[in-house]
């Protein structure tokens, strides 16, 4: 039977052969992440030049630290740690333009604020929003939740936050998206909600049922 090739291994797989000094599966994993990486630092940094130098350094600290990854765990969450930590050095969050009216009048209130952030017709539109009017610790949950597929004990490891944070960072940014979407005049609100209970059904509604 043949070896499975480089596009067949999981991401742990090849972090762990380029630990060992496969340089072909660091490629890969370039390859696999560039695309991702590159669209969650630009939501962080002020240009697209910004955004593609700083995945560029990540990929380098990635390769300088493999040492400390832990092949038991996503490379995909260590990857990311590495970048949002580079990014929160390096680079001020940008302020995105408004979406076009056209396209907040083509919404739809009953549409889940959510679901719509994940639909590629008006993706990159709605995802400006969202970084108007949310708090950039929301807009990061989002897009990993959304974007990446992430679980929400995935993405309190890149944010350094407890499963039950994130869970309330995705249900606060949910709501308050929708208010946005229903009015694009509203500010961000000067002072959040009180904490939703974890265990409460609307929590359990994000995402189809999983926060």
């Amino acid at each position: 039977m043949n070896a499975p090739a480089p596009t067949e291994w999981t991401a742990e797989e090849l972090a762990r052969r380029a630990r060992g000094g496969c340089v072909e599966s660091f490629g890969e994993l370039v390859e696999r992440f560039e695309g991702p990486l590159y669209a969650f630092l630009r939501l962080r940094t002020a240009a697209p030049e910004d955004a593609e130098e700083l995945a560029q350094d990540t990929f380098l600290r990635a390769w300088e630290k493999l040492d400390r990854f832990d092949p038991r765990y996503r490379f995909s969450t260590w990857l990311f740690t590495l970048a949002k930590r580079l990014a929160a050095t390096r680079y001020r969050r940008r302020r995105p333009g408004l979406a076009s009216e056209e396209t907040l009048a083509g919404l739809g209130h009953e549409r889940d604020p959510a679901t719509v952030l994940a639909e590629s017709d008006e993706r990159e539109n709605l995802w400006r929003v969202a970084e108007r009017a949310l708090p950039p610790e929301q807009v990061d949950a989002l897009w990993m939740r959304y974007a990446e597929d992430f679980s929400a004990a995935e993405i309190g490891a890149v944010l350094g936050r407890p499963e039950a944070t994130v869970r309330v960072h995705l249900f606060r940014a949910r709501q308050a998206l929708a208010r946005h979407l229903e009015d694009p005049a509203v500010d961000r609100p000067s002072s959040a909600p009180a904490d939703p209970d974890p265990s409460s059904h609307s929590l359990r509604h994000i995402s189809g049922g999983q926060a």
